[in-house]
């Protein structure tokens, strides 16, 4: 059985939804929070970079703004980007979902909007206890129908990436490396929309 590495934050316990999506096609998965000890990459199959916060500024060459960024987690980007390296080095798969599509795009030295509504005058999220934003993709010349649940977004691809879908505002929505068995979406596919097939393709 294929294994996963799953990372946590120290905020909030990692939603059991991106374990429960990989063990419905077949895959084991395992987790590691800050604090702990890093596993090596040569262990498992491939990374998983779940949702999550927002990533430290000055990581993507950017000062905080006003109501830019909310409560960060030093300890996870510390994690993350670490774990990052490990896999890209090995070149063994990596997944990212959210958080971990901007991740995967600021440690190959991409950069981020901090805040679409008033950088853009774009909104992607709702209050939380409000239904969530369903909105639409171009990929592959084709319109899916994603979640949304995000306030940041890639501003420019980092090395190697390359968008390859877009919301109809502009917003990246996914990118892919052009060379390294990596593939990211903006959106919630372990929540039950469209796109996680898409994303284990990479690996199987």
């Amino acid at each position: 059985m294929m294994r996963f590495l799953l990372t946590g934050g120290t905020l909030n316990p990692l939603r059991p939804d991106y374990a429960a999506a990989l063990a419905r096609y077949g895959f084991h998965s395992s987790i590691v929070y800050p604090g702990e000890p890093i596993p090596s990459a040569g262990d498992y199959d491939a990374l998983l970079l779940p949702g999550g916060g927002d990533i430290e500024p000055s990581r993507f060459g950017s000062r905080p703004l006003e109501n830019g960024s909310e409560t960060l987690d030093l300890p996870r980007d510390a994690l993350e980007f670490a774990v990052f390296e490990d896999f890209f080095r090995l070149r063994k798969p990596i997944l990212g979902i959210c958080r971990g599509m901007q991740v995967a795009n600021v440690a190959l030295g991409g950069t981020l909007w901090q805040d679409l509504p008033s950088q853009r005058g774009l909104t992607h999220d709702t209050p939380e206890g409000t239904p969530p934003l369903a909105h639409e993709v171009i990929f592959a010349g084709r319109r899916e129908v994603v979640n949304s649940f995000h306030h940041q977004a890639v501003r420019h691809p980092g090395h190697g990436l390359r968008a390859v879908a877009v919301s109809d505002d502009g917003v990246i929505e996914a990118l892919e490396h052009e060379t390294y068995p990596l593939r990211a979406v903006q959106w919630h596919p372990e929540r039950g929309c469209w796109g996680m097939e898409y994303l284990l393709e990479l690996i199987e």
